[in-house]
């Protein structure tokens, strides 16, 4: 599918959707960055963050829950970033070895904000 001029390589769907998040880059000695994602499916994340990434770094995700409080972690590797504005990076990560579902994810949080 081409959208503007760019061809569209993502083979899932990705999910609107604002869940908060802590990224924690391995080589940083254990610094965490505080993220929302933007958007979700089974191979990837979008986050915002206020931190600029470097593509190719590798993260520890952890997506905090808003119906529980669950924390889900993942692994993964921003692969591009986007400048937001002069104080927020939108960044797409691919996961790795992940087995996550992000329809009852999406349900979850559609589910918790009608409450």
């Amino acid at each position: 599918m081409f959208n503007g001029g760019f061809r569209e390589k993502r083979i899932f769907p990705r999910f609107p959707i604002s869940i908060e998040a802590t990224l924690m880059d391995p080589s940083l000695c254990g610094q965490t960055i505080e993220a929302t994602t933007n958007d979700i499916s089974v191979s990837g994340i979008g986050i915002i963050t206020q931190q600029q990434l470097t593509p190719g770094t590798e993260l520890r995700i952890c997506l905090r829950m808003n119906d529980n409080g669950e924390e889900i972690y993942l692994k993964g590797r921003a692969v591009w970033i986007t400048v937001v504005n002069s104080q927020k990076y939108r960044v797409g990560i691919k996961l790795e070895d992940s087995d996550l579902k992000p329809i009852p994810l999406v349900l979850r949080f559609l589910n918790s904000h009608q409450s």
